[in-house]
């Protein structure tokens, strides 16, 4: 009989799992080097950003041994939540920095709170319906993800922080990548099966989208490549999984006599029961709320235009052309526009201090706090599944009143 040491019926499972962990160790080997904030760091550096005169927090400056000869900060001389944000003289392109800068604006709320509202009044519901639909799916992924894993943004030094307003969330994933993958590639597809353009514009658009928004994060500083590549990945497995399902899903919430019932409790369960306990100070599930709560506001408006006969079936069959508009066309898009971000603005303006108020008086607060973490996700939900109901269904009827409206917006079901 052989010994296992010969290659004996011992030995090749023995092989077989020095290999399997050999492997694994490689893996988690090139994880580890690609959540490295050096890379991040590496990147910024090439970009002709500087961490020259970069000033440190007073919980740093208790710590801080000083800086070397090029004034450039130590490893070790900011803490951990430094929130100092590194001056715009740090940054030796302007170009980039601004490129960057708006980039980065595109994975930001009032981003969303614009182009949203901007395209379903001007251009095509259906197709900023499902590529919302899915968009939220990616997010609320994301943002259950950051409240799940906590990671830490990258470490500062050897990051230089340009931007310190999303400090207080998890790094993991990115869901700005997240988005920025959702949204061009959704918008992509759509426009590609319902008009007459050609992939090769889209598809590039897509990409060109979807990459500035990855390296402003980069540039600015908060993410390691790992995040933007989780983010990335979120919004490819959502999209993989969900796209059997798009088109009869929206029929379903406009046309099925228990639809809103159905969408408000599922809504309810993901803001709540199915969601994971958040970190004290994130912002996670706030955000998460969100996003669920407009996408309940447009379902339930979206149920009401159909059962009230205010929108049917288009009599047009696809591919659709595509029609360059004219000064008049603008003109009128500006309107409708400008009415309904004036009707949203002072509807959230309104209903957020109404709101918080009800709530806190509801919870039993002496006075009101929208910072109290139950009233905050309820004065959340409320506001924003009315400004997702008052996009679809309330500003295209004000639009109607003062002749605004948009013919085609009401044809757009499927």
């Amino acid at each position: 009989m052989q010994s296992p040491a010969a290659g004996g019926c011992f030995g090749p499972p023995q092989v077989s799992k020095r290999n399997s962990l050999s492997r694994y160790i490689k893996k988690m080997n090139v994880l580890k080097k690609l959540n490295d904030p050096n890379l991040t760091a590496k990147f910024q550096q090439y970009c002709g950003v500087s961490s020259k005169n970069v000033e440190n927090c007073d919980e740093c400056q208790k710590h801080a041994p000083g800086r070397d000869n090029q004034g450039e900060l130590k490893t070790g001389d900011r803490c951990a939540d430094c929130r100092v944000t590194a001056p715009r003289s740090n940054t030796r392109h302007a170009l980039l920095f601004y490129l960057f800068s708006y980039a980065s604006s595109l994975g930001n709320e009032v981003f969303y709170l614009l182009f949203y509202p901007y395209c379903v009044w001007n251009m095509d519901s259906v197709l900023i319906r499902r590529t919302a639909l899915v968009w939220s799916l990616c997010m609320y992924v994301g943002q259950a993800g950051k409240d799940l894993l906590w990671w830490p943004r990258p470490a500062s030094p050897p990051v230089i922080r340009l931007e310190t307003e999303f400090l207080q969330e998890s790094s993991m994933p990115s869901t700005h990548a997240a988005s920025a993958t959702a949204i061009p590639f959704m918008l992509a597809y759509y426009l590609y099966d319902r008009y007459q353009i050609s992939p090769y514009l889209l598809l590039p658009a897509a990409v060109v989208w979807c990459s500035l928004v990855c390296l402003s994060r980069l540039y600015l500083g908060v993410h390691t490549i790992l995040d933007l590549l989780c983010g990335i990945l979120i919004s490819i497995l959502v999209m993989a999984l969900t796209s059997p399902f798009w088109e009869d899903f929206d029929w379903y919430q406009q046309t099925h006599p228990f639809a809103p019932f159905v969408v408000l409790t599922t809504a309810i369960a993901m803001c709540t029961v199915l969601y994971p306990k958040s970190k004290d100070g994130s912002c996670s599930h706030g955000d998460a709320v969100q996003i669920v709560a407009v996408l309940t506001g447009v379902s339930i408006g979206s149920w009401l235009n159909f059962h009230f006969q205010f929108t049917s079936t288009s009599d047009h069959t696809e591919p659709y052309d595509v029609i360059i508009p004219s000064v008049r066309d603008l003109a009128m898009q500006i309107l409708r526009f400008f009415v309904g971000v004036v009707i949203i603005g002072l509807l959230k303006v309104t209903l957020k201090e109404i709101t918080v108020r009800l709530f806190s008086k509801l919870y039993g607060l002496k006075v009101p706090n929208q910072e109290h973490p139950s009233v905050k996700l309820a004065y959340k939900f409320a506001v924003y599944g009315v400004i997702g109901f008052s996009v679809v269904f309330l500003v295209p009827f004000i639009h109607c009143m003062f002749g605004l409206e948009r013919e085609s917006y009401f044809k757009e079901v499927v």
